[in-house]
Protein backbone atom coordinates (compact mmCIF):
# COMPACT_ATOMS: atom_id res chain seq x y z
CA UNK A 1 0.00 0.00 0.00
CA UNK A 2 0.97 3.66 -0.28
CA UNK A 3 1.98 5.72 2.73
CA UNK A 4 2.28 9.47 3.11
CA UNK A 5 4.67 11.34 5.36
CA UNK A 6 4.49 15.11 5.82
CA UNK A 7 7.68 17.00 6.69
CA UNK A 8 5.55 19.72 8.28
CA UNK A 9 4.69 17.36 11.14
CA UNK A 10 8.35 16.80 11.96
CA UNK A 11 10.49 13.69 12.07
CA UNK A 12 8.69 12.31 15.15
CA UNK A 13 5.47 11.87 13.15
CA UNK A 14 4.83 8.52 11.48
CA UNK A 15 3.77 7.98 7.88
CA UNK A 16 0.05 7.35 7.38
CA UNK A 17 -1.92 5.25 4.93
CA UNK A 18 -2.60 7.43 1.88
CA UNK A 19 -6.07 5.97 1.35
CA UNK A 20 -7.09 6.99 4.88
CA UNK A 21 -5.78 10.52 4.41
CA UNK A 22 -7.51 10.82 1.02
CA UNK A 23 -10.84 9.85 2.58
CA UNK A 24 -10.34 12.40 5.35
CA UNK A 25 -9.66 15.04 2.68
CA UNK A 26 -13.01 14.32 0.99
CA UNK A 27 -11.82 12.00 -1.81
CA UNK A 28 -12.73 8.39 -2.56
CA UNK A 29 -9.82 6.93 -0.68
CA UNK A 30 -10.91 3.34 -1.33
CA UNK A 31 -9.68 3.77 -4.92
CA UNK A 32 -6.13 4.73 -3.98
CA UNK A 33 -4.00 1.74 -5.11
CA UNK A 34 -3.84 -0.74 -2.23
CA UNK A 35 -1.00 -2.77 -3.77
CA UNK A 36 2.03 -1.46 -5.65
CA UNK A 37 5.51 -2.61 -6.63
CA UNK A 38 7.08 0.85 -6.78
CA UNK A 39 5.96 4.47 -6.65
CA UNK A 40 7.78 7.61 -7.76
CA UNK A 41 6.95 11.26 -7.99
CA UNK A 42 7.17 12.99 -11.35
CA UNK A 43 9.14 15.99 -10.16
CA UNK A 44 8.37 18.42 -12.99
CA UNK A 45 4.77 17.45 -13.78
CA UNK A 46 3.97 16.64 -10.13
CA UNK A 47 2.16 13.32 -10.42
CA UNK A 48 2.32 10.34 -8.08
CA UNK A 49 2.84 7.24 -10.24
CA UNK A 50 2.54 3.57 -9.29
CA UNK A 51 4.37 0.93 -11.31
CA UNK A 52 2.60 -2.34 -10.76
CA UNK A 53 -0.77 -1.71 -9.10
CA UNK A 54 -4.34 -2.85 -8.76
CA UNK A 55 -6.48 -1.25 -11.48
CA UNK A 56 -9.41 1.14 -11.21
CA UNK A 57 -12.93 -0.27 -11.36
CA UNK A 58 -15.77 2.03 -10.25
CA UNK A 59 -17.74 -0.99 -9.01
CA UNK A 60 -14.89 -2.70 -7.18
CA UNK A 61 -12.16 -1.10 -5.09
CA UNK A 62 -10.47 -4.46 -4.43
CA UNK A 63 -9.34 -5.32 -7.96
CA UNK A 64 -6.52 -7.79 -8.55
CA UNK A 65 -2.92 -6.64 -8.61
CA UNK A 66 -1.51 -6.21 -12.13
CA UNK A 67 2.33 -6.26 -12.23
CA UNK A 68 2.36 -4.54 -15.67
CA UNK A 69 -0.05 -1.71 -14.86
CA UNK A 70 1.13 1.91 -14.66
CA UNK A 71 -1.33 4.06 -12.72
CA UNK A 72 -1.10 7.73 -11.78
CA UNK A 73 -2.90 10.25 -9.60
CA UNK A 74 -4.31 13.61 -10.63
CA UNK A 75 -1.72 16.33 -11.22
CA UNK A 76 -0.52 17.93 -7.95
CA UNK A 77 -3.08 15.84 -6.05
CA UNK A 78 -1.94 12.50 -4.58
CA UNK A 79 -5.41 11.94 -3.08
CA UNK A 80 -7.33 11.72 -6.36
CA UNK A 81 -7.07 8.39 -8.22
CA UNK A 82 -10.53 8.26 -9.83
CA UNK A 83 -10.21 9.19 -13.54
CA UNK A 84 -12.67 11.76 -14.91
CA UNK A 85 -12.82 14.50 -17.55
CA UNK A 86 -12.14 17.07 -14.82
CA UNK A 87 -8.80 15.58 -13.69
CA UNK A 88 -5.72 13.82 -15.11
CA UNK A 89 -5.76 10.58 -13.12
CA UNK A 90 -5.46 7.46 -15.24
CA UNK A 91 -3.73 4.20 -15.99
CA UNK A 92 -2.12 2.22 -18.82
CA UNK A 93 -0.96 -1.37 -19.08
CA UNK A 94 2.35 -2.30 -20.64
CA UNK A 95 2.27 -5.04 -23.25
CA UNK A 96 5.71 -6.68 -23.07
CA UNK A 97 7.02 -8.55 -20.05
CA UNK A 98 5.71 -10.29 -16.97
CA UNK A 99 6.20 -7.52 -14.42
CA UNK A 100 7.64 -4.02 -14.02
CA UNK A 101 11.09 -4.19 -12.43
CA UNK A 102 11.86 -0.49 -11.97
CA UNK A 103 11.22 3.10 -13.05
CA UNK A 104 13.56 6.10 -12.95
CA UNK A 105 13.13 9.83 -13.51
CA UNK A 106 15.46 11.37 -16.08
CA UNK A 107 15.66 14.93 -17.34
CA UNK A 108 13.11 14.58 -20.16
CA UNK A 109 11.27 11.31 -19.46
CA UNK A 110 10.64 8.47 -17.09
CA UNK A 111 12.28 5.18 -18.02
CA UNK A 112 10.30 2.05 -17.18
CA UNK A 113 11.80 -1.43 -17.24
CA UNK A 114 9.90 -4.69 -17.33
CA UNK A 115 11.72 -8.01 -17.09
CA UNK A 116 12.09 -8.05 -20.90
CA UNK A 117 11.68 -4.48 -22.26
CA UNK A 118 12.28 -0.80 -21.62
CA UNK A 119 9.71 1.98 -22.13
CA UNK A 120 9.84 5.76 -22.25
CA UNK A 121 7.07 7.55 -20.34
CA UNK A 122 6.47 11.15 -21.40
CA UNK A 123 3.87 13.69 -20.34
CA UNK A 124 1.44 14.79 -23.09
CA UNK A 125 -1.19 16.68 -21.11
CA UNK A 126 -4.97 16.18 -21.34
CA UNK A 127 -6.71 14.15 -22.57
CA UNK A 128 -4.10 11.36 -22.91
CA UNK A 129 -1.91 12.66 -20.06
CA UNK A 130 0.98 10.15 -20.38
CA UNK A 131 2.43 8.29 -23.36
CA UNK A 132 4.28 5.02 -22.86
CA UNK A 133 6.47 4.18 -25.85
CA UNK A 134 8.44 0.97 -26.29
CA UNK A 135 12.14 1.73 -26.70
CA UNK A 136 13.42 -1.83 -27.08
CA UNK A 137 12.44 -5.38 -26.21
CA UNK A 138 14.74 -8.26 -25.26
CA UNK A 139 16.25 -6.07 -22.54
CA UNK A 140 16.98 -7.37 -19.05
CA UNK A 141 17.51 -5.75 -15.67
CA UNK A 142 19.25 -7.36 -12.71
CA UNK A 143 17.04 -5.71 -10.05
CA UNK A 144 15.07 -2.59 -9.13
CA UNK A 145 18.08 -0.54 -7.99
CA UNK A 146 20.71 -1.16 -10.68
CA UNK A 147 19.99 1.89 -12.90
CA UNK A 148 21.53 5.34 -12.54
CA UNK A 149 21.40 8.49 -14.67
CA UNK A 150 24.42 10.78 -15.05
CA UNK A 151 24.42 13.80 -17.38
CA UNK A 152 21.14 12.55 -18.88
CA UNK A 153 22.72 9.21 -19.80
CA UNK A 154 21.29 6.15 -18.04
CA UNK A 155 23.36 3.06 -17.25
CA UNK A 156 22.09 -0.22 -15.85
CA UNK A 157 23.09 -3.81 -15.17
CA UNK A 158 21.24 -6.53 -17.05
CA UNK A 159 21.22 -10.21 -16.17
CA UNK A 160 24.19 -10.95 -18.43
CA UNK A 161 25.48 -7.62 -19.75
CA UNK A 162 25.48 -3.87 -19.09
CA UNK A 163 23.34 -1.34 -20.99
CA UNK A 164 23.34 2.38 -21.67
CA UNK A 165 20.57 4.72 -22.87
CA UNK A 166 21.38 8.14 -24.31
CA UNK A 167 18.47 8.49 -26.73
CA UNK A 168 18.80 4.91 -27.92
CA UNK A 169 19.43 1.66 -26.09
CA UNK A 170 22.81 0.00 -26.54
CA UNK A 171 24.79 -2.78 -24.89
CA UNK A 172 27.76 -1.35 -23.02
CA UNK A 173 31.04 -3.06 -24.05
CA UNK A 174 32.57 -4.54 -20.90
CA UNK A 175 36.02 -6.10 -20.64
CA UNK A 176 35.02 -7.62 -17.27
CA UNK A 177 31.67 -9.06 -18.36
CA UNK A 178 32.63 -12.72 -17.97
CA UNK A 179 34.29 -12.11 -14.61
CA UNK A 180 31.40 -10.11 -13.09
CA UNK A 181 28.49 -12.29 -14.21
CA UNK A 182 30.44 -15.46 -13.52
CA UNK A 183 31.11 -14.26 -9.97
CA UNK A 184 27.58 -13.09 -9.10
CA UNK A 185 25.10 -14.82 -6.77
CA UNK A 186 21.94 -14.73 -8.89
CA UNK A 187 19.78 -15.94 -6.01
CA UNK A 188 20.55 -12.58 -4.33
CA UNK A 189 20.44 -10.50 -7.52
CA UNK A 190 17.89 -7.96 -6.25
CA UNK A 191 20.44 -6.81 -3.67
CA UNK A 192 22.55 -5.36 -6.50
CA UNK A 193 22.51 -1.58 -6.73
CA UNK A 194 24.13 1.23 -8.70
CA UNK A 195 25.91 4.37 -7.55
CA UNK A 196 27.97 7.16 -9.05
CA UNK A 197 31.18 9.02 -8.34
CA UNK A 198 30.92 11.93 -10.73
CA UNK A 199 34.12 13.57 -9.50
CA UNK A 200 36.01 10.70 -11.12
CA UNK A 201 33.52 10.02 -13.97
CA UNK A 202 32.55 6.65 -12.54
CA UNK A 203 29.47 4.43 -12.39
CA UNK A 204 29.56 1.76 -9.66
CA UNK A 205 27.61 -1.47 -9.34
CA UNK A 206 27.67 -3.31 -6.02
CA UNK A 207 26.73 -6.99 -5.98
CA UNK A 208 26.95 -10.20 -3.88
CA UNK A 209 29.66 -12.55 -5.11
CA UNK A 210 28.96 -16.17 -5.98
CA UNK A 211 29.54 -17.57 -2.47
CA UNK A 212 28.03 -14.67 -0.55
CA UNK A 213 24.49 -13.76 0.48
CA UNK A 214 25.54 -10.16 1.18
CA UNK A 215 26.88 -7.40 -1.06
CA UNK A 216 30.65 -7.72 -0.99
CA UNK A 217 31.91 -6.82 -4.48
CA UNK A 218 31.80 -4.00 -6.99
CA UNK A 219 32.56 -3.22 -10.61
CA UNK A 220 33.24 0.31 -11.87
CA UNK A 221 32.87 1.84 -15.32
CA UNK A 222 34.75 5.05 -16.08
CA UNK A 223 32.59 6.62 -18.79
CA UNK A 224 35.19 9.27 -19.68
CA UNK A 225 38.12 6.89 -20.18
CA UNK A 226 35.85 3.94 -21.11
CA UNK A 227 37.69 1.53 -18.83
CA UNK A 228 36.49 -1.00 -16.22
CA UNK A 229 37.87 -2.04 -12.84
CA UNK A 230 36.61 -4.11 -9.95
CA UNK A 231 37.18 -4.94 -6.30
CA UNK A 232 35.64 -6.05 -3.01
CA UNK A 233 33.71 -3.79 -0.61
CA UNK A 234 30.80 -4.37 1.79
CA UNK A 235 28.19 -1.70 1.20
CA UNK A 236 24.40 -1.62 1.50
CA UNK A 237 23.69 1.85 0.05
CA UNK A 238 25.45 4.69 -1.75
CA UNK A 239 24.87 8.41 -2.22
CA UNK A 240 26.94 10.74 -4.38
CA UNK A 241 25.38 14.10 -3.58
CA UNK A 242 26.36 17.40 -5.11
CA UNK A 243 25.55 19.25 -1.88
CA UNK A 244 28.09 17.24 0.12
CA UNK A 245 31.84 17.23 -0.32
CA UNK A 246 32.25 13.45 -0.20
CA UNK A 247 30.15 10.51 -1.39
CA UNK A 248 28.66 8.37 1.36
CA UNK A 249 28.20 4.63 1.71
CA UNK A 250 26.44 2.48 4.30
CA UNK A 251 27.95 -0.73 5.65
CA UNK A 252 26.64 -3.81 7.45
CA UNK A 253 27.58 -2.35 10.83
CA UNK A 254 24.97 0.38 10.43
CA UNK A 255 27.57 3.07 9.73
CA UNK A 256 27.47 5.93 7.24
CA UNK A 257 30.99 6.28 5.83
CA UNK A 258 32.52 9.14 3.89
CA UNK A 259 34.52 7.99 0.87
CA UNK A 260 37.49 9.66 -0.84
CA UNK A 261 38.39 11.23 2.51
CA UNK A 262 41.51 10.36 4.51
CA UNK A 263 43.83 7.36 4.35
CA UNK A 264 42.33 5.10 7.05
CA UNK A 265 39.46 2.65 6.97
CA UNK A 266 37.27 3.81 9.86
CA UNK A 267 34.50 1.26 9.36
CA UNK A 268 35.58 -0.21 12.73
CA UNK A 269 36.11 1.52 16.06
CA UNK A 270 39.88 1.50 15.58
CA UNK A 271 41.14 3.11 12.36
CA UNK A 272 42.98 0.58 10.20
CA UNK A 273 45.11 1.00 7.08
CA UNK A 274 43.17 0.37 3.90
CA UNK A 275 44.18 -2.96 2.43
CA UNK A 276 44.47 -2.43 -1.30
CA UNK A 277 46.36 -3.49 -4.40
CA UNK A 278 46.15 -3.09 -8.16
CA UNK A 279 46.40 -5.96 -10.59
CA UNK A 280 46.32 -5.80 -14.39
CA UNK A 281 46.86 -8.14 -17.29
CA UNK A 282 50.31 -8.46 -18.91
CA UNK A 283 51.43 -5.72 -21.28
CA UNK A 284 54.60 -4.82 -23.15
CA UNK A 285 56.91 -2.19 -21.72
CA UNK A 286 58.43 -1.72 -25.16
CA UNK A 287 58.99 -3.64 -28.40
CA UNK A 288 62.43 -4.74 -29.66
Amino acid sequence: AMYYWSAVAGISARAEDLATIATAQGYEGQFVPNATNQIIGSAVQRFLIAFGANGYDPTNSETEFDPLLVRWSDQENPYQWVPSITNQAGEQRLSIGSYIVAARNTRQEILVWTDSAIYSMQYLGPPYVWKLELLQSNITMMGPNVAITINNVTYWMGTDKFFVYSGRVEALPCTLRQYVFGNLNYSQAWQCFAGSLEEYNEVWWFYPSKNSTAVDSYVVYNYLDKVWYYGTLNRTAWLDSGIRRYPMGADYNGRIIYHENGVDDVSTATPQPIYSYIQSSDFDIDDG
